[in-house]
């Protein structure tokens, strides 16, 4: 790290009467001067919000780099490398907040939530046109308290910003949130297609577990979130499902059915058809067929 180089601000001087734990600049009023890139450095204790409101930008921060658009916020610990690539015409602001200051804004409770914001950096792209209005909002609020000297402004200053530091920790959330539920939800779609391909062979539900490289418990609290069942009910649900099919759409047998499901006693399957639905086999069959013959003709 000898050779990157440490900055308060990346090639800014401050005016005297500008307040010392904060700078905030508008990205298409300072990148042109430093021809719209801004080499790897790092701020050994500066925290940096980068709010893209339109345009793009090429952003590598540590070791990795991609592409940005607006409206989007980069958010870069203090001592983490980073550098920026922004294409003509992009549109935003740069906040650099002193690490001290920025931690004195919120109580012990708060700055646990928010730890995961404060430790590692964070791509946190607005979800909707009215977070992306807020998020401009914030930066022009604390643009103008930042140019001003009004009386109060550290305190005004000190408030948007923790407002904005929860608004990007909510974002930053929620975006988890949906990767776990996306996940899980994938999950239980690989679960249902594989009782889809297997459900005649009796797998336990610890082999569909250990296909799915989860635990009994864990296949079955994902099932419960997503279908209200536990794992083996479902896969009993998909047995019945093609027993009534076979026998409403087959000439087979009870018998025959029993067999072509992986039942290895006939007796076995007409008691366990019967306990899910409350019929056996063939009184199923009589009844559903009796209802189709009796259906008048239009």
């Amino acid at each position: 790290m000898s050779n990157i180089p440490h900055y308060f601000l990346y090639g800014e001087a401050l005016p005297d009467n500008a307040p010392d734990y904060m700078h905030i600049a508008r990205l298409e009023q300072s990148l042109p001067k430093h021809n719209w890139e801004i080499h790897p450095h790092r701020h050994d204790n500066l925290h940096q919000l980068m709010l893209l409101d339109s345009g793009s930008m090429h952003a590598q921060i540590r070791d990795a780099s991609a592409e940005y658009q607006g409206s989007c916020v980069l958010s870069i610990p203090a001592k983490e490398v980073h550098g920026f690539v922004h294409q003509p015409g992009v549109t935003g602001f740069i906040l650099s907040i002193s690490q001290p200051f920025m931690l004195s804004l919120f109580n012990d409770s708060e700055r646990q939530a928010l730890s995961t914001l404060f430790r590692e950096p964070q791509t946190i792209s607005a979800t909707c046109a009215r977070e992306a209005i807020e998020i401009k909002t914030l930066g022009e609020r604390l643009l103008g308290e930042y140019q001003g000297s009004a009386m109060g402004q550290s305190s005004m200053i000190g408030a948007y910003l923790k407002i904005l530091f929860i608004l990007l920790s909510r974002s930053v959330v929620n975006h988890e949130q949906r990767q776990v539920t996306d996940t899980k939800t994938a999950i239980f779609e690989r679960f249902v297609a594989l009782v889809d391909s297997h459900y005649n062979e009796h797998w336990s539900v610890k082999r569909y577990a250990d296909q799915l490289g989860l635990s009994q418990g864990q296949l079955n609290r994902i099932c419960q979130r997503s279908a209200d069942q536990q794992a083996l009910a479902i896969v009993h649900e998909r047995l019945i499902d093609e027993a009534k099919r076979l026998l409403l759409f087959t000439q087979l047998s009870a018998k025959e059915i029993g067999y072509t499901l992986g039942f290895k006693d006939p007796g076995y399957f007409s008691r366990f058809f019967t306990r899910h639905v409350g019929q056996a086999p063939r009184q199923f069959q009589h009844q559903l067929v009796s209802a189709v013959t009796e259906q008048p003709v239009k």
